[in-house]
């Protein structure tokens, strides 16, 4: 893959082929949480590994967050990287974004709304066969400022925070619209996989509820659409509190695209 923002990762040697008319193997674009680190998002990696998958994973840190155009400026290099991908294995027909918390949700809605909008990036489309997404998006001011909070080194940059982030929330106004509206875009006819919970003291979980019957609405194939609301686990925490039930999702997410996603 050559110098690479991501990390690349092969699919296990011994893991199935998920989908049998695809030689090449699929990838999945692994966006973590904020202030994530690679030793905690390769778990989840090893999920999509071992089920035939190779990945390209991404920690996200809270100063790119907030610095105005870092965003758009990494995401495109992403496109790029996820592009290369796609030449240098032709025979890859598939494309999946996982996205962790608003960490990871702002470079995939900013990577979506380029492939759809972007004709640059448009050759990308008919790759994207699904997305998951794990506690986002966070979009209350008191929501944003306790993620960031969390990432915080020291009691001082937790203050100058709490002064801040009123304030970014009103500069940011138009782009956490933008975000939203990405994520609930009626232009994103794929497979979704939502996954959150109610004891989330980030995201809440009547946010997502009501971004949940925007995409029902929006999707044409109400089968491309599955959702699980936990009662007890914490923000990005559903696979270590749920493994049993967190891999089924992932298979039958994976198997809802072997019977709806290659119909386009």
């Amino acid at each position: 893959m050559g110098k690479s923002i991501f990390q690349f990762k092969s699919a296990d040697a011994d893991s199935p082929k998920p989908f049998p008319q695809e030689e090449d193997k699929p990838l999945v674009v692994l966006l973590g949480w904020m202030g994530s680190k690679m030793v905690h998002l390769n778990k989840y990696g090893d999920q999509w590994r071992k089920r035939g998958f190779n990945t390209l994973s991404y920690c996200s840190n809270p100063s790119e967050i907030l610095m105005p155009g870092a965003i758009k400026k990494k995401g495109t290099l992403m496109l790029e990287q996820i592009s290369m991908y796609v030449k240098e294995n032709p025979k890859c027909n598939t494309i999946i974004f996982n996205a962790m918390s608003n960490g990871g949700g702002f470079y995939y809605s900013f990577m979506i709304g380029e492939i759809h909008d972007n004709q640059k990036w448009q050759h990308l489309r008919p790759y994207v066969r699904g997305t998951v997404l794990d506690s986002l998006p966070a979009i209350r001011p008191w929501s944003v400022f306790t993620a960031f909070k969390m990432t915080s080194p020291n009691f001082l940059v937790t203050c100058v925070l709490f002064v801040l982030i009123p304030f970014v929330m009103l500069l940011f106004a138009g782009y956490m619209k933008i975000y939203v509206n990405n994520l609930q875009s009626a232009k994103n006819q794929w497979q979704h996989l939502i996954l959150y919970s109610k004891s989330d003291i980030i995201v809440h979980s009547d946010d997502i509820d009501k971004i949940v019957m925007v995409i029902k609405d929006n999707i044409i194939n109400k089968q491309q659409l599955d959702t699980k609301c936990w009662d007890d686990s914490p923000h990005v925490s559903h696979l270590r509190h749920h493994p049993i039930e967190y891999e089924n999702r992932l298979n039958n997410f994976v198997e809802s695209i072997k019977r709806h996603g290659f119909s386009k």
